[in-house]
């Protein structure tokens, strides 16, 4: 919706409708995975239907499975495997500027938002912890992050969000430092333009190698079923189980779990009015010099509006685009031409690349979903009419540090475990959630 807190899109209710049968092409699809087509022997009946193959579908079956490995479960995509949002994002486990404490503060209260800072700090611990245990070979690189201004005003609300943030649970304040002086900031390839800078922990990964190597686990280990290029038309609710019709077949299961992210509210209507879908674009660049950069950067020139930039192993840079010049639309089968002519040609003009050959060797884009609460959507659908459904998704763009723990937040309620207190209560799925959230959107209509 456009009243979102992050950014500024189209107005009105969009349906986002289902995924282009053409995407754009990124980087991380360059090297698919052998099950990227895959079509498991059909079943018609599971325990467990997932409709999706991200980032939320395999946190999910790993926690599933882990409490009960004998599960039926089948993975529905309406493309090749993992091409949504997680192949398309620009690797990057990061949290969010400070200087979104003073939001969630106000919108959530104190105990809330330190929860969610806190939920998000988490995932790089739990990602790194998986990679570990499942030995996935994912480019998994962990380095600073770094917050790059060039406005003295959004910096300096960010210094005093920890200043507020200390008061409160010094041990988040303690995950940042604050840069001022020009040492500090070189050291750490800044802009010469930069006022300041703040830093955090971070990583980096191949986000479809990530994922993709523990479906390729659970296929092999727990008979995962997956159901590449597959479009789910609708899922029919009865008292006894739900009905997931697709292009290919139906299949029943008692529990549905909608995992679309950007696309979810097509096959869930209801949730258009609190779920905007948005097109991010990224694009892979490359120099001939042989400048290494330790850390991440996130170009800031205010709260909302900033670029990011991570290097990978083999010396290219991820870079991509936040907020402006970005549409409502699920659409990844194009791209934005502000967004694209500006990371071509704005960002080597502000960071120096130590040499003025630069090329684009990859441009693409990808849907993501902003929220009318800035949280996503965690839990059991609370009407009668989808009682074999759930939602878990719609990030903020922030997927990364958001997607992994949600699902093993749902994995809980799914088989009937208390959510530990450590997850945020203001994500999850409540009929209480979607009457505020109603009651938000008419009153800014």
């Amino acid at each position: 919706m456009s009243t979102s807190p992050d950014g500024i899109y189209e107005p009105g209710i969009i349906d986002p409708g289902l995924p282009s049968p053409s995407p754009t092409s990124p980087f991380w699809l360059s090297q698919p995975s052998k099950l990227s087509a895959l079509q498991s022997p059909w079943l018609n009946q599971a325990d467990i239907v997932i409709i999706g193959s991200g980032m939320t579908a395999a946190s999910l079956i790993r926690s599933l499975y882990a409490r009960q490995p004998t599960l039926k479960i089948v993975i529905i995509e309406a493309r090749d495997l993992c091409s949504g949002a997680t192949g398309r994002n620009g690797g990057h486990c990061k949290v969010m500027s400070p200087g979104v404490w003073f939001e969630r503060e106000q919108a959530y209260g104190t105990a809330e938002a330190m929860r969610v800072m806190r939920f998000e700090h988490s995932h790089l611990d739990e990602m790194v912890k998986c990679v570990e245990e499942e030995g996935i070979q994912c480019d998994l690189r962990l380095h600073e992050g770094v917050d790059v201004y060039h406005d003295e005003h959004t910096f300096s609300r960010a210094v005093r969000a920890l200043e507020d943030m200390r008061k409160h649970a010094p041990d988040l304040a303690g995950r940042y430092t604050v840069y001022t002086s020009r040492q500090d900031l070189n050291a750490r390839s800044c802009p010469e333009k930069s006022v300041g800078a703040i830093g955090m922990p971070s990583g980096s990964v191949w986000p479809y190698k990530f994922v993709t190597g523990l479906f390729e686990k659970y296929v092999h280990e727990n008979g995962l079923s997956i159901q590449t290029n597959t479009v789910v038309t609708a899922v029919q609710d009865t008292e006894q189980i739900a009905t997931v019709k697709t292009s290919r077949g139906d299949i029943q299961a008692p529990i549905v779990v909608h995992a679309t992210n950007a696309w979810m509210s097509h096959l869930v209507p209801e949730l258009r009015p609190f779920v905007s879908p948005v097109r991010a674009n990224v694009q892979r660049q490359v120099s001939d010099s042989t400048l290494r950069v330790d850390n991440s950067l996130w170009l800031r020139y205010a709260e909302h509006d900033y670029d990011y930039m991570v290097q990978r192993p083999d010396g290219a840079f991820i870079i991509g685009r936040a907020n402006t010049g970005r549409r409502a639309t699920s659409d990844d089968g194009n791209m934005d031409v502000l967004p694209q002519t500006h990371l071509r040609t704005v960002v080597p003009a502000i960071f120096d690349f130590k040499t003025k050959n630069v090329q684009t060797t990859h441009a693409w884009s990808g849907c993501v979903a902003f929220t009318q609460d800035g949280n996503p959507f965690i839990g059991k659908w609370p009407s009668a009419g989808r009682k074999h459904q759930w939602v878990c998704g719609a990030y903020q763009g922030i997927g990364m540090v958001r997607a992994f723990r949600s699902a093993q937040a749902l994995a809980c309620m799914i088989l009937g475990e208390r959510v530990p207190e450590e997850f945020p209560r203001s994500m999850f799925m409540t009929e209480e959630r979607l009457k505020g959230l109603q009651r938000s959107v008419q009153a800014k209509l």
